[in-house]
């Protein structure tokens, strides 16, 4: 929540029966060690310098995740298998505080052109909603925020000319519900944004109360089936007052709010051993009284994701509380996504994109995914299950040039996935930051410049 943690700065992935290390953060003791590398499995974790190796092969992520993380300047011992050589050694760290830059606001400009005209589109990437609670009330001036850094991103897109902003909350999990309603009041004069029912039935209502609105131009949220929690509160808010319009997917539907409860103030003398419970006390509701629960928000404009293979969410959840609806609250409506607008809207978007080679790769590309998710057949033999990893790397570097042509990059090698792998020196035009390509946001942002066209045409 307060974009860091203690720990060794690593992120690890499953890959068979064995927990490997993904990638590591910048500034992490994983990556001032200089002894670890992507791909390396991690076979055993022991804490301090002469604690016991538990061995974690066949583990899931978060019971290894737990072993690994701990309060800063105390020692882990690592028991791993090198990607390269296959040799086995230990390494030794001590925990530290990592900085989760990569989970902060970041912000980029997209052109596209239209009829002889340019249109700037600002884009803001969120992942999620986070907050440092204990630096706010410690009183210290420069303590993180998302409101305070979409803030400054926004400031510095309007410097730079933009025509309308994005707002992408694609695989948002949430986070601070206090965040989420001060988010929506940027774009708000004032008014409310979300309702909590309690379990006594008790409905509080979260506003935004500064009579202000930040930004007041044309505005669309993105949004997927992995969008949770307060990215449903402020997409939720942004639709129902029709501030802007919303892309994508349905969101998850994460509509209830938990509470953790210490079971040690009620049993003091043995606090040690009775741990605690997560107990959902309240839920959700957007200002029109809906829930967000189960149904999520449904999209003005349905643009597949990438990032998604399979339809699921609260809904696939076992003994998930069902949808609910409660009186809704007064609210403003704004005059800027009329039903005539979102159909032409609509209009436009399927045919610029019934011949796009972007929409085609990307179609063709969720198709492939979705077969390869549905297949449940696992080879027992070794050399079977190589030469299915390198189809399914073969595969991957077709889609990934097929999207680099559509923009003329230069095409990455067959080589590529071995580096990779080995955690080996990329070559520039392989290099899958520098050339990387989101097709729907990409195709999301050209909406987006359609929607600031008719909005300043004045006809809708």
């Amino acid at each position: 929540m307060k974009l860091s943690l203690e720990g060794i700065g690593a992120r690890l992935n499953i890959e068979e029966e064995f927990v490997v290390i993904e990638d590591l953060i910048a500034g992490g003791p994983a990556k001032k060690s200089g002894e670890l590398s992507r791909n390396d499995k991690i076979l055993g974790v022991a804490q301090g310098e002469h604690g016991k190796m538990v061995d974690v092969v066949g583990w899931r992520i978060p019971n290894v995740v737990d072993l690994i993380r701990g309060k800063r300047k105390t020692t882990v011992r690592l028991q791993i298998q090198k990607t390269i050589s296959d040799r086995l050694v230990d390494v030794v760290l001590v925990r530290d505080r990592v900085k989760l830059e990569e989970y902060a606001a970041k912000s980029k400009i997209k052109r596209f052109e239209k009829n002889g005209k340019i249109y700037r589109i600002g884009i803001i990437e969120l992942p999620k909603f986070y907050l440092d609670f204990m630096a706010a009330k410690r009183g210290e001036k420069n303590y993180r925020s998302t409101t305070r850094d979409v803030k400054k991103l926004i400031k510095q897109l309007k410097k730079e000319g933009i025509d309308g902003l994005l707002i992408d909350l694609r695989s948002n999990p949430g986070g601070s519900l206090l965040e989420a309603v001060m988010l929506t009041g940027l774009f708000f004069n004032k008014g409310p944004v979300v309702q909590v029912k309690n379990a006594a039935g008790i409905v509080q209502v979260n506003e935004d109360k500064d009579s202000k609105s930040f930004y007041d131009g044309p505005l669309s949220v993105l949004i997927n089936n992995e969008s949770a929690s307060a990215s449903e509160i402020f997409a939720g808010a942004i639709k129902d007052c029709g501030r802007g319009v919303i892309l994508g997917e349905p969101t998850y539907g994460k509509g209830s709010v938990q509470s953790i409860i210490d079971l040690a103030n009620f049993v003091p003398s043995i606090k040690d051993r009775v741990g605690q419970l997560k107990m959902t006390t309240a839920m959700f509701y957007r200002v029109n009284g809906s829930s967000t629960q189960l149904k999520g928000v449904v999209p003005d404009l349905y643009i597949p994701n990438k990032d998604i293979y399979v339809e699921g969410g609260e809904r696939d959840e076992k003994h998930a509380l069902a949808w609910q609806k409660i009186n809704p609250v007064k609210y403003k409506i704004y005059p800027l996504v009329s039903s005539k607008l979102v159909t032409e809207l609509k209009k436009d978007y399927q045919q610029y994109n019934q011949n796009n080679p972007l929409m085609k790769n990307l179609i063709n590309f969720l198709k492939w995914k979705k077969k390869e998710e549905d297949n449940k057949v696992f080879s027992l033999s070794y050399q079977k299950r190589l030469a299915r990893k390198k189809l399914i790397g073969d595969k991957n570097l077709f889609f990934k040039n097929a999207f680099r042509k559509v923009y003329g990059y230069p095409l990455m090698s067959a080589e590529y996935f071995d580096k990779k792998d080995k955690d080996k020196d990329i070559s520039e035009k392989d290099n899958d930051k520098k050339y990387e390509i989101d097709a729907v946001l990409d195709i999301s942002a050209k909406t987006m410049a359609d929607y600031v066209r008719f909005v300043k045409s004045g006809n809708f």
